[in-house]
């Protein structure tokens, strides 16, 4: 029973936000309550007080109440049912008020306005809206002592509703002010942790120097990449390159000035790279670039356009720089450590034959 209440009154929505979800709790619940407090009036109206004017208005408001209702549940739209909703009850109660004089604590029926209408429309346009209807309200009342009832709704019953009404109005918009900067805080507080677990995730793939992955990333993408390969008969390159006479710059210029090469070469390399493509220190002066859906032939071209980008790359203390490079791509047969181990020795055969080159397994292509 609770299950089929709370699937009515959300209209099957599964919102993870609280706040979107409580305003369609509220609407449905605000407009299935005028409808029925609407139906039930109808047939007292007409078989107990027999008041017909009353009764067809209380007929237009639950009929506007009831459609709107049908809609929200199909549409979903939350505002449009406030809205159509809140101006349902502000006429029906202010034209209630105006028909029955205050008679039998008709007036009781106007608490429910600011109660509904300022946690469903905000609580500062719930309470421009309660201000507008309680001076209408209030208006008629006034002009009402002394008169109706033959004198029996005097100045103090009109204080008390005054004070009462206000009163009301003033705990509700307090309550859903209060609601809806905590809210805001809760809201702050969730962005600040997203990110806060976003930098969290960068700094976990990512080496702090350059901001290329990290080679625990890297080993991820492998494995990755593998399994798809597998999988889908696709293929995939690898790219390894060292840094020529890393240990050279380091000494003669000094830790500051290697560690300046490594960020320009990580930037050269991303600007020269397919955005598909995956770049990450492998370790030291070392880096390895994973290609997908790009064979041997192809992925040495790339990574020749990287040698001479990179070569072309000028330092401050006028030095240039150059690296090896070593090209393997994934086969059948091949495990992640030996593809890994391939693209190594094609670099380091690349080194031992004369550096500043581009080797595919042994095989010098420069």
């Amino acid at each position: 029973m609770k299950h089929l209440i709370y699937r009515f009154l959300s209209a099957g929505i599964n919102s993870t936000e609280t706040k979107a979800l409580r305003m369609m709790i509220t609407a449905n619940g605000f407009l299935f309550i005028t409808a029925s407090i609407c139906l039930l009036a109808i047939f007292l109206n007409i078989l107990v007080t027999g008041s017909m004017t009353i009764a067809i208005l209380d007929a237009i408001a639950f009929t506007i109440s009831v459609f709107t209702l049908i809609d929200l549940h199909r549409h979903h739209v939350i505002k449009r049912a406030v809205i159509v909703g809140s101006v349902n009850l502000f006429f029906l109660l202010i034209a209630f008020a105006y028909i029955n004089q205050g008679n039998e604590f008709g007036f009781i029926w106007t608490i429910f306005f600011p109660i509904f209408v300022i946690p469903l429309m905000g609580h500062k346009k719930g309470l421009l809206l309660s201000t507008i209807f309680y001076f209408i309200l209030f208006s008629i009342a006034y002009h009402g002592i002394g008169v109706w009832d033959n004198g029996d709704w005097s100045q103090k019953a009109f204080i008390r509703l005054f004070l009462a009404s206000t009163v009301l109005t003033y705990l509700v918009y307090t309550y859903e002010a209060t609601l809806h900067h905590t809210d805001l805080e809760l809201q702050r507080v969730h962005d600040k942790e997203a990110k806060y677990l976003e930098e969290l995730h960068r700094l976990s793939v990512s080496d702090p120097l350059t901001g290329l992955y990290n080679r625990r990333r890297i080993n991820e993408l492998l494995e990755e990449y593998t399994n798809k390969a597998k999988r889908y008969q696709d293929i995939f390159s690898l790219i390894l390159f060292d840094i020529d006479d890393f240990k050279y710059i380091n000494d003669r210029y000094g830790h500051n000035i290697g560690d300046q090469v490594l960020i320009r070469i990580a930037e050269t390399a991303k600007n020269i790279l397919r955005k598909t493509d995956y770049i990450g220190r492998w370790g030291g002066e070392e880096f390895l670039i994973l290609l997908p859906k790009t064979g041997e032939e192809d992925t040495a071209e790339i990574a020749e356009k990287l040698r001479i980008g990179i070569q072309a790359i000028v330092f401050p203390e006028t030095f240039s720089v150059t690296c090896s490079f070593g090209v393997s791509e994934y086969s059948e047969r091949l495990e992640i450590d030996s593809l890994v181990n391939n693209a190594d020795k094609a670099m380091y055969h690349a080194k031992n034959s004369g550096k500043n080159r581009v080797c595919i397994e042994r095989v010098i292509l420069q």
